[in-house]
C-alpha cells in the first residue's frame, strides 16, 4: 500500500573549532618526519594538524607513541568544543590552581560534568590520561546518546569489570569510533597515544556529525510516546532516547549504508483536562549513505504499509506446507512461499510466510508427519507502523479436562448462569473427565459446591477469531 512519500533531507554540519597541544613554540606542520602517509593513523594526525589542532615538536616529529596529560586532554576538548574558559567556577581540585595553564579548561569541562576528579579531591592534570577516561570524556563531551546493552555484546574482556568506564567504552564500540587495541582487548588502564588520540577525535567528530535529533517539539508533541526500530534487522542505525523516561527527543546514529525503517507516535497533552492523546504520528525511510568517508542520514517520510512476516505457532515438527485460504474457505493460495524468520532468530529454519494485504485468512499448515493445523491469521492496518498488525489463533474447538480422583470426591459441578451460550460441557460417567466445545468467545468458570478434593473448580476460556475456536481450560484450588 503506497499513500504518499515526502523526502526530508538531513544535512549534518561538521563541528568547527580547534585545540592545541602545546609543544614549546613549534610551528605547525602537516608533514611530520616519524608519521608516513602510510600509516593507519597518518589521516587523522594530518588533518588535525592542517586545522591548527595538534601540533609536532620543534624537530618536525609527531611523536605518535608519546602520551598526554590529562589537562592537555581538557585544552583540547575545551577547545575543540569551543567552551568558555574565562566565566568559569573554580572546581576546586587540589592540584589545580587558577594560575595553572589549563585551569581554565579543567573548571570549564568539570562545570560541565564532563570530566571528575580522583577520590582525594585531585585532578592530576599532569597524570598521562589512560584510554578509558578519554573515552568517557569524548562521551560526555559529545553528548553521544546511552547504549543500553547487555555484557554479551562487549567485546573487550579486560573492560567488563570497569564499574565507570565500561559503558563508555562500548558506546564508541557500539557506534564505530573504537575497534579497541585487539579485537578482544581495549587498554583501558594503558595511557593513550597522541596517536591514538587523533584518531578518536576525528572519528568522534564525523559519529557526532552524522547523528539526527528528533525532538518532540518540532512535531507539536509534549514528548515522544513510542517510537521503533525494531525491525532493523540488519543494524543500519542504532536509535537511543536520550533521556530514560521522558522522550522529548531521539537520536538516530548512522551504522553502516543501507535503508531501513522508524515509526514513531507522539503524545499530545490538553490543556484543559489535562489528558495525553496518542493519535499522532510520523513515519520515515532512513536511508544511509556514505559521502567523503562520513555516514549520512536521509529521512523519507511515508505512509506505506510494507510486506509483513506471520510465523504461526509451531509443534515443533517440520513444516512441509502452508496453503492460504479466505475465512469462508475459498483458497487464495494452495502453497504459500516459506521462507527463514527473518525477525524470529529462534526460528531459523522456512516456518514464516508473508502477506500484503490485510484481511482475514485461514492458514492451514501440513506436517511432515501428515498432521495438519489450522490458524485464523486476521491483519489491519495499524496507520503508525510500516507493518500490519497481526492476530493468530490455532483451531482448537474442544478440549478435555481430567481432574483425577473420584467422582463422588467432587460431586455435583455448577455452570454459570448462559454459560452454554460459550461452551457446552459433558463429563464421562463415574469419573471427573471433562469434554468441552467452544461455542462463541468468553470465560466460565465451573464450580463445585461440595467438592472434597483439593480442586474445586476449573476455569474455561474460548477465543474466536472469525470461524476459528480456541478453547483452553485448567484447574483451581481453594487456595488460588
Amino acid at each position: 500500500m503506497f499513500i504518499q512519500k515526502v523526502k526530508l533531507t538531513v544535512v549534518a554540519l561538521a563541528i568547527a573549532g580547534s585545540l592545541l597541544v602545546s609543544q614549546a613554540s613549534a610551528e605547525i606542520s602537516s608533514d611530520f618526519s616519524d608519521v608516513p602517509t602510510t600509516k593507519h593513523y597518518a589521516s587523522a594526525v594530518y588533518e588535525l594538524a592542517n586545522r591548527n589542532i595538534i601540533s609536532g615538536y620543534e624537530d618536525g616529529t609527531f611523536k605518535s607513541a608519546a602520551s598526554i596529560t590529562r589537562g592537555q586532554a581538557a585544552a583540547i576538548i575545551a577547545k575543540l568544543l569551543k567552551y568558555d574558559t574565562k566565566n568559569v567556577k573554580d572546581p576546586k581540585f587540589k592540584d589545580v590552581a587558577s594560575s595553572q595553564w589549563s585551569y581554565g579548561a579543567i573548571a570549564a569541562l568539570a562545570n560541565a560534568d564532563v570530566i571528575n576528579g580522583y577520590g582525594d579531591g585531585r585532578f592530576g592534570p599532569n597524570d598521562s590520561i589512560t584510554r578509558a577516561q578519554m573515552a568517557s570524556i569524548l562521551v560526555k563531551a559529545f553528548g553521544f546518546p546511552p547504549y543500553y546493552y547487555s555484557s554479551s555484546e562487549n567485546p573487550f574482556t579486560d573492560t567488563q569489570r570497569l564499574a565507570s568506564h565500561q559503558t563508555t567504552i562500548n558506546i564508541l564500540y557500539k557506534m564505530g569510533i573504537t575497534s579497541g587495541t585487539t579485537p578482544t582487548t581495549f587498554s583501558p588502564n594503558a595511557p593513550i597515544s597522541r596517536a591514538q588520540a587523533a584518531v578518536l577525535i576525528t572519528k568522534a567528530e564525523k559519529v557526532k556529525a552524522s547523528i539526527v535529533t528528533l525532538k518532540a517539539a518540532d512535531y507539536g508533541w509534549n514528548s515522544i510516546y513510542s517510537y521503533s526500530s525494531y525491525h532493523d534487522q540488519d543494524n543500519i542505525i542504532h536509535t537511543v532516547a536520550s533521556d530514560k523516561f521522558n522522550w522529548e527527543e531521539i537520536q538516530l546514529v548512522p551504522m553502516r549504508e543501507g535503508t531501513t525503517t522508524l515509526s514513531m507516535t507522539g503524545s499530545t497533552r490538553d490543556p484543559i483536562t489535562g489528558v495525553d492523546s496518542h493519535d499522532d504520528y510520523r513515519k520515515y525511510y532512513v536511508h544511509v549513505t556514505k559521502e567523503d568517508e562520513q555516514l549520512k542520514i536521509t529521512l523519507e517520510e511515508s505512509e506505506d504499509i510494507l510486506t509483513t512476516e506471520v510465523l504461526l505457532s509451531s509443534s515443533g515438527e517440520q513444516v512441509k506446507n502452508i496453503s492460504l485460504a479466505t475465512m469462508e474457505g475459498e483458497t487464495i493460495q494452495q502453497e504459500v512461499k516459506l521462507k527463514s524468520c527473518d525477525y524470529h532468530p529462534l526460528h531459523a529454519a522456512p516456518e514464516c510466510f508473508s502477506i500484503d494485504d490485510p484481511g482475514e485468512y485461514i492458514a492451514t499448515v501440513q506436517y511432515a508427519s501428515g498432521k495438519k493445523a489450522r490458524h485464523a491469521v486476521a491483519a489491519s492496518v495499524y496507520k503508525p507502523s510500516f507493518y500490519l498488525s497481526v492476530h493468530k489463533l490455532e483451531e482448537k474447538p474442544t478440549f478435555t479436562i481430567d481432574l483425577g480422583g473420584t467422582a463422588d470426591q467432587f460431586g455435583e459441578y455448577v455452570m454459570p448462569k448462559g454459560g452454554e451460550k460459550i461452551a457446552i460441557i459433558s463429563r464421562d460417567k463415574n469419573s471427573n473427565r471433562f469434554h468441552i466445545t467452544g461455542v462463541s468467545e468468553g470465560k466460565l468458570q465451573i464450580v463445585f459446591p461440595n467438592s472434597k478434593a483439593a480442586v474445586d473448580r476449573f476455569d474455561i476460556q474460548v477465543r474466536k477469531l472469525g470461524s476459528i475456536i480456541n478453547v483452553n481450560a485448567s484447574k483451581q484450588n481453594e487456595d488460588y
